[in-house]
């Protein structure tokens, strides 16, 4: 009975891991110019954007050259179903080169005791990011998106030239 047992054991735990790692993101990763945030350094140079947001705008403050400091770049990851927002990075020809998860960023939810479960005690913040890109990709524009169970939608967008 017990070697039953560890045998179905195994097998639900193969078919849980499959069911898991087939949860990612719908996103074309097959795009050789796509660069993932992973692939980024803070010891290498970046072009770095100052940008305003909420969950419904976004406006650019500041641009510089310079190297991205370990928090922006533990920030931002590769986009996944848990993110609510991302920012994605067009080049001239409107072809997406960068895909960054923000998570949700925008929503503050504050505990009260007794009340750790309502949503009565949250709301909605602008927050300053920095993005950082690498030099030598061509980015003509930033986009917000935000993601529901059917996708992404764009939400605001900011012209980079």
């Amino acid at each position: 009975m017990g070697d039953k047992l560890g045998k179905m054991v195994k097998i639900r735990h193969l078919i849980l891991s499959i069911f898991f790692l087939n949860l990612c993101a719908d996103i074309d990763r097959s795009t050789p110019s796509l660069i993932s945030a992973e692939n980024m350094s803070f010891n290498k140079d970046a072009r770095i954007y100052e940008v305003s947001a909420s969950y419904n705008n976004m406006i650019l403050k500041s641009s510089k050259i310079g190297k991205p400091s370990k928090k922006s770049l533990h920030k931002f990851s590769t986009i996944s179903k848990k993110d609510r927002y991302a920012i994605q990075v067009l080049n001239d020809k409107g072809n997406q080169v960068m895909l960054l998860g923000l998570g949700n960023p925008f929503y503050i939810h504050a505990d009260h005791i007794g009340y750790e479960h309502s949503h009565d005690f949250g709301g909605y913040v602008d927050q300053n990011l920095e993005i950082a890109i690498p030099i030598n990709i061509n980015a003509a524009q930033l986009v917000l998106l935000s993601q529901d169970e059917f996708g992404f939608k764009q939400v605001s967008n900011i012209n980079l030239k």
